[in-house]
């Protein structure tokens, strides 16, 4: 009985340590991803003398606020197993839209807000339906409406700088609540609620089950087109609530405001720990992969590096991390994190005879 309760406490033990890990893997995301976040902080401490103050920390911060806002909504596509790419132009469209309705003032600030949230809900719903009714990738079905889009931001804006902020708008970006920036303020119960819908309820479960199987989710009564339907619809309003946030902080509506945002919020999501087939990722880890580029950034632009070279060093980021995500998929990388040098020179086990043929020839 005495080695009976001994194996049952071990089990549980065990049991607990698993669960452990995949909760904390789905609240903050893996801790490797957070230990490279941390070795590039104190690398950039150490080669760039003008990082290490606080006055930089908030301006990283301000930084990574758009692309913490837009990579929320690409972390629930990516979960289901889809992709957004109309978020750049999405974005484009929140920040123009904002500025041309607010019109230095004298529209409604927040008929300015809801506008362009209710527009980038519309495309992602659209994206979503075409997505799960064709089964259409939606690469191609997001990149046509990223072309959509932008054409009609362009028709909007007349190809050129448009609209301008309210005062008490246009300062928000600037403001600092308390020893944090007014927008990181503004962006910490966004993504409190995001992490509860992703964690606590069966939205989440749901963004889960459909990115591992979605034929397995639909048999199990998941409805699998809401779920698309839903994540894009996200993806839109995320997408167009930070070009809003992006238009706090310039003096008018840029039609190309979110150039750029399309593949740095997938870089962040894949950094995160998140792969591209769904079924796996997390909000948390999609956090520290922003952070992780908005200090790659920031380090390379006080050291007066290209934007080429820049470009080069994300790309370089992204591929490792594609890398390290898919083996941990596979258990890879646990596998061979274990080997040892000298198991190559250990012979094999000779494995079990061949069974006899049985009759005609065929395997008994």
């Amino acid at each position: 009985m005495s080695a009976e309760r001994t194996l049952t406490r071990r089990v549980r033990s065990v049991g607990g340590r698993v669960r452990a890990h995949r909760a904390a893997n789905r609240w903050i995301g893996p801790l490797w991803v957070w230990g490279v976040l941390i070795a590039l902080y104190i690398l950039a401490v150490y080669t760039v003398p003008e990082f290490a103050t606080f006055d930089n920390f908030k301006n990283i911060l301000k930084q990574a606020v758009p692309l913490a806002i837009v990579s929320i909504g690409q972390t629930a596509v990516i979960i289901q197993g889809g992709i957004d790419l109309s978020v750049a132009a999405v974005m484009s469209m929140g920040d123009t839209l904002t500025m041309g309705i607010m019109n230095g003032g004298s529209g409604s600030i927040l008929f300015a807000i809801v506008a362009p949230l209710g527009i980038g809900v519309l495309i992602g719903a659209a994206n979503g339906l075409v997505v799960s009714k064709t089964a259409a990738p939606a690469f191609i079905v997001t990149l046509g409406a990223a072309s959509i889009v932008q054409g009609a931001v362009f028709w909007y804006t007349h190809s050129a700088p448009y609209g301008a902020p309210s005062l008490s708008f246009g300062q928000l970006g600037f403001k600092e609540y308390g020893p944090l920036p007014a927008l990181v303020v503004l962006f910490i119960p966004i993504l409190v609620v995001s992490l509860l819908v992703q964690n606590r309820t069966r939205a989440g479960r749901h963004a889960y089950a459909v990115g591992d199987d979605d034929q397995v989710a639909a048999r199990s009564g998941v409805n699998v087109t809401r779920v698309k339907v839903a994540t894009f619809a996200l993806s839109g309003f995320f997408a167009a609530l930070a070009g809003i946030a992006v238009a706090t902080r310039t003096g008018s509506g840029e039609p190309l405001a979110g150039t750029g945002f399309d593949w740095d919020s997938i870089a962040a999501v894949v950094i995160g720990g998140a792969i591209l087939v769904g079924g796996r990722g997390s909000i948390g880890g999609t956090m520290a992969g922003v952070l992780i580029i908005a200090l790659i950034e920031n380090a390379m632009t006080l050291k007066d590096v290209s934007p080429f070279w820049q470009s080069t060093v994300k790309g370089v980021i992204v591929l490792i991390a594609v890398v390290i995500a898919a083996m941990t998929a596979k258990d890879t990388l646990r596998r061979l994190l274990q080997w040892r040098p000298m198991d190559a020179f250990r012979p094999r086990r000779a494995g079990p005879p061949p069974a006899a043929p049985g009759r005609g020839g065929a395997p008994a």
